[in-house]
């Protein structure tokens, strides 16, 4: 059982949204010239209503107003979207406990049908196939342009409009809870709906990945939303969701200990299913002191030991860290910055590249070029990673395959905010980042 999903974007939602958003523009030379104006940092912090997404954009001085509008999803729309969740036990898991993974927002973006008859859903396919079924993505039909400038208060896309577009796009990319909000159903709307759906079932199996083992959290959620179950009516043969992560075949080795004992009160997991965690705790524990990772993963000493200094109170605890790392103080420091910004992976880019091909490097270094309105300065391979020194900003890949952004500060290279697969999405959260700090390098 682990305790955490590996790093996954929201590439599928974040294409929807640009192909309707390009096709709402009608080929207009706005979309490029918004492109531009958005990557020169004119859009202003970015505002999700029921309908709408909002922006100040500013250009030569002048605060201009745009906004991009579309319906928001009524309650029959809402649950042909829950409908499409409820047989993704994983999908169904995170958002019951209120999470909006990158896999809900990829069912999301889907186009699915709408039932005629609402959550109960009879006429699925009949109203799907009338309606052509609905996405958390507006149609591009439904998306409108507005302004104060002249061409925006027409109702005509402009190039701030499209400004707009391009910084929703970018947004979207971290998750799909603003687009949900501009649609007019929060995430809690939409985990209550799929509650309502799933109060009286049980839940499927989570599907294991590649070492045998599911999320605990997610474990946890589907335990946390099972009908209850009446006195003597328990499965004891290891089925249900969270049966499927115990010792599949014959009699559980914690039979034995949990049968005397009363379980504890809801929504703890029953005594059993509380056995399988501390014995599964206990084996990986085990394998740790002999040294053979735990799960078939390897150990990552860095990670723990950064994961306990980014805390609040972590900090105090710097001296003890150096003495059993042997890492300098500075190097502690640096990995903390970069674990708040990308999670273990950051930690390792902050203290160096992960090795890559050479070719990797190129296709990233060629990228970020062609994304660039101005060429000014080159980009350099130095030791493993993107050097733009020009501009004082730096691409590092890391061992999960995004690439992390840092900027130059006082000789140093600091971790900054938006690590991404895409090295063009990575460079540009740089650039913001470097242009946020003071001009010392």
């Amino acid at each position: 059982m682990t305790t955490s999903a590996g790093p996954r974007s929201t590439e599928p939602l974040v294409t929807v949204w640009k192909r309707h958003f390009h096709l709402a523009t009608d080929g207009s030379a706005s979309h490029a010239k918004g492109l531009a104006l958005h990557r020169n940092g004119a859009v202003g912090q970015l505002h999700a209503a029921p309908g709408r997404f909002s922006a100040a954009v500013t250009v030569k001085r002048a605060a201009l107003k745009a906004a991009l509008s579309f319906p928001a999803l009524t309650e029959e729309q809402g649950h042909a979207l829950t409908a499409r969740l409820v047989d993704v036990p994983a999908a169904v898991a995170d958002l019951l406990a209120g999470r909006l993974s990158a896999a809900i927002a990829d069912l999301l973006a889907e186009r699915v049908p709408v039932a005629a008859d609402g959550p109960a859903g009879g006429g699925d396919e009949a109203a799907g196939s009338r309606v052509g079924g609905v996405s958390v993505v507006p149609g591009a039909d439904e998306i409108r342009f507005s302004c104060t400038c002249p061409p925006g208060r027409a109702g005509r896309v402009c190039d701030h409009s499209a400004a707009v577009g391009h910084a929703v796009a970018e947004r979207l990319a971290g998750g799909a809870s603003l687009l949900l909000t501009a649609r007019g159903m929060r995430t809690r709307d939409l985990a209550a709906l799929l509650r309502a759906r799933v109060t009286d079932t049980v839940p499927g199996a989570l599907p294991a990945d590649a070492h045998g083992t599911v999320r605990a959290d997610q474990a946890y959620s589907l335990w946390t939303h099972r009908p209850p179950q009446r006195p003597g009516t328990e499965e004891r043969n290891g089925a249900g969701a969270w049966a499927e992560t115990g010792a599949g075949g014959g009699p559980d080795s914690v039979d034995p200990l949990t049968d005397t004992l009363d379980d504890p009160p809801a929504p703890c997991p029953p005594a059993r299913e509380l056995a399988w965690m501390t014995e599964d705790a206990a084996d990986r524990a085990r394998a740790l002191l002999a040294g053979t990772g735990a799960a078939g993963r390897p150990h990552d000493e860095l990670a723990d030991v950064v994961r306990v200094l980014a805390t609040p109170d972590g900090v105090h605890r710097i001296p003890d860290a150096v003495r059993a790392t042997g890492r300098d103080e500075a190097a502690l420091r640096t990995s903390m910055i970069g674990y708040r910004h990308g999670g273990p992976a950051g930690a390792h880019a902050a203290l160096a590249p992960a090795p890559v091909p050479d070719a990797v490097l190129e296709r990233a270094r060629d990228a970020v070029r062609a994304s660039r309105a101005l060429s000014l300065g080159g980009i350099d391979v130095v030791d493993g990673a993107l050097t733009d020194t020009t501009a004082g900003v730096q691409l590092r890949p890391g061992p999960d395959g995004r690439w992390f952004p840092f900027t130059s500060f006082g000789g140093e290279w600091r971790p900054a905010a938006g690590c991404s697969a895409d090295p063009v999405e990575a460079y540009r959260a740089a650039r913001r980042a470097r242009t946020a700090r003071p001009t010392t390098r």
